[in-house]
C-alpha cells in the first residue's frame, strides 16, 4: 500500500509540473527555464528513490546491458533526416573555411583502447573510446554533467583553425536536452594534466560556444568570452535551425580565429563571423567540451566526438602556387581508404579553382600523398586515385579545363613528418598542386 501511495504521489507531481518547452517566439526561454527544469529534475530523483527494489534492479539491468554493448554503439535511436544525409562537395557550396597549413594537434582516438577513457585527455566524470556501427574511426563518448579537456596544444599562434566531428543522438520525445559548451581557453603552465582546471573550471581567458539542442528547428546557440573573471563579449541567443536534422549522423564543426575575429561553421553553414569576440592578445591552448546535466538516462542519448584538428597559419594559395610554384594542403579530405572527397574540402577546392581561373595560362600537377598505415602498394594506388578525384572535381564542379591538370600519387614514399603520431599522419595525408 505504501508503494502505491508513493507511486501515485510521483505521478501526481509530474502532472503538476509546468510545461518548460521552448516557446517559438522567445529565444531566451530555453536558457531561463533550463535552471527550473534542473530543479524539477532533482525533485523527481528524490521521489524515484521511493520506487520498489524490483523496478530499480530492472532499470539497472537494462543500463548494464546497454553499457556492455558500448564497444560498438549503433547511433540510430534518433531518426536520421535522409534529405541531409547525402554529404558531397556541392552540399557545402557556401563553405569558405580554409584550414591552417601547419597541423599542431590532431586526435582521432585511434591509439586508445575501446571502452577506456583516452589517455591524453582529462575529465571530471567518465567517458570511453567507442566505435559506431556504420561510422568510420573511433569516437569519444561523452556523458552529461561532464567536462572533457584536451591536452595542452603546443605551438599555437594568433591565427589558427580548429575542426572536429560530432554525432548526437536523443530520444526524440520532446524533452529538454543537455546543453553543450565548446570552450577554447588558456591553461596555466603548471596545469599540464588539466586537473587544476577541473577543480573550478576557471581560466585566465576563454571563448565559448553554447549550444542548446532541440527538435524541429528549436536549437539555440550563443557565443561568449571572458577575461580575468569578467565577461568580454556576449551576444544574444539565436536559432540554429538545421542542427536537429543532423541528429543521428556525424556533422562537421570548424572554427577560424584571427586575433580577435571568431568565425564558426557547422556542417558547412557559417553561423558566426564576429570581428571582436576573442579577448585582445589571447592565444588559447586548450579545448573543453562540457555536457550539462540532463533528465535522460545515459542509454537514451549520446554525445560523440572525433577527428579533432588544430592548425596554425593563414595559407596564401595565390602566392604559394603562382609565385613559389607549389601549394600544399591538408584541407582536402577523403573518406577512409577511399578517393571520395569529403564535403568539408569545398573551401580549399573553391579557392584553388578561383586561383586557376584568375591565371588561365597556368597548368598544374595534382599529387596525392598518404600516411604509412596499410600496405605500401595500396597506399600508392590510393594516392593516385585521390589526385585523379581532385582533378575530376575541379573540372566537373568548378569548370577548370581538364587539360590544364595532370595527376600523380606518391603514396607514403615522401613523408613531411613522422608517421608515429596523429599530428604527423595528418600532415602526411596531403595534396600538392605543382605549377608546370
Amino acid at each position: 500500500m505504501k508503494k502505491i501511495i508513493i507511486l501515485s504521489a510521483c505521478v501526481l507531481s509530474m502532472l503538476l509540473i509546468p510545461n518548460v518547452g521552448f516557446a517559438q517566439s522567445e529565444l531566451l526561454d530555453r536558457f531561463k527555464q533550463k535552471a527550473k527544469n534542473r530543479v524539477d529534475q532533482k525533485v523527481d530523483q528524490g521521489m524515484d528513490k521511493g520506487l520498489d527494489k524490483v523496478e530499480e534492479e530492472a532499470k539497472a539491468g537494462t543500463q548494464k546491458q546497454s553499457e556492455n554493448k558500448s564497444e560498438t554503439i549503433q547511433a540510430s535511436n534518433t531518426t536520421e533526416n535522409t534529405s541531409t544525409a547525402n554529404r558531397d562537395v556541392k552540399s557545402f557550396s557556401r563553405y569558405d573555411f580554409i584550414p591552417g597549413d601547419q597541423i599542431v594537434y590532431a586526435e582521432d582516438f585511434a591509439q586508445d583502447v575501446i571502452g577506456e577513457f583516452p589517455l591524453k585527455w582529462a575529465t571530471n566524470n567518465r567517458g570511453e573510446a567507442v566505435t559506431l556501427e556504420g561510422k568510420a574511426g573511433r569516437w569519444l563518448r561523452m556523458y552529461h554533467t561532464s567536462h572533457y579537456v584536451s591536452p595542452v596544444i603546443k605551438n599555437q599562434a594568433e591565427n589558427y583553425t580548429v575542426e572536429f566531428d560530432m554525432l548526437l543522438t536523443f530520444p526524440n520525445d520532446g524533452s529538454v536536452y543537455p546543453e553543450m559548451i565548446i570552450k577554447l581557453f588558456n591553461s596555466s603552465k603548471e596545469d599540464k594534466d588539466g586537473r587544476r582546471y577541473l577543480q573550478d573550471f576557471s581560466s585566465p581567458a576563454d571563448v565559448a560556444v553554447v549550444i542548446d539542442p532541440g527538435e524541429e528547428g528549436s536549437s539555440v546557440i550563443k557565443l561568449e568570452s571572458h577575461k580575468n573573471g569578467m565577461t568580454d563579449f556576449m551576444n544574444e541567443p539565436k536559432r540554429l535551425q538545421k542542427l536537429g536534422s543532423y541528429f543521428g549522423r556525424p556533422f562537421h564543426v570548424a572554427i577560424w580565429v584571427q586575433k580577435q575575429r571568431f568565425r564558426l561553421w557547422i556542417e558547412g553553414e557559417k553561423v558566426y563571423d564576429i570581428p571582436q569576440a576573442v579577448p585582445p592578445g589571447e592565444i588559447f591552448n586548450r579545448l573543453d567540451f562540457e555536457i550539462t546535466s540532463g533528465i535522460q538516462e545515459d542509454h537514451q542519448m549520446g554525445h560523440y566526438l572525433s577527428n579533432i584538428k588544430f592548425a596554425v597559419g593563414a595559407p596564401d594559395m595565390r602566392t604559394k602556387l603562382i609565385t613559389e610554384g607549389k601549394f600544399v594542403t591538408t584541407g582536402i579530405l577523403f573518406d577512409v581508404n577511399s578517393d571520395k572527397i569529403k564535403a568539408e574540402s569545398y573551401g580549399v577546392l573553391k579557392e584553388m579553382a578561383t586561383v586557376l581561373k584568375e591565371n588561365p595560362a597556368v597548368k598544374v600537377k595534382v599529387i596525392g600523398h598518404t600516411d604509412s598505415d596499410g600496405e605500401e602498394a595500396k597506399n600508392l594506388d590510393l594516392s593516385k586515385r585521390r589526385a585523379a578525384s581532385v582533378k575530376k572535381t575541379l573540372s566537373t564542379e568548378f569548370g577548370i579545363e581538364a587539360g590544364r591538370m595532370e595527376t600523380d600519387g606518391k603514396g607514403e614514399l615522401l613523408p613531411v613528418d613522422n608517421n608515429t603520431t596523429s599530428e604527423g599522419k595528418s600532415q602526411n595525408r596531403r595534396v600538392e598542386f605543382v605549377k608546370l
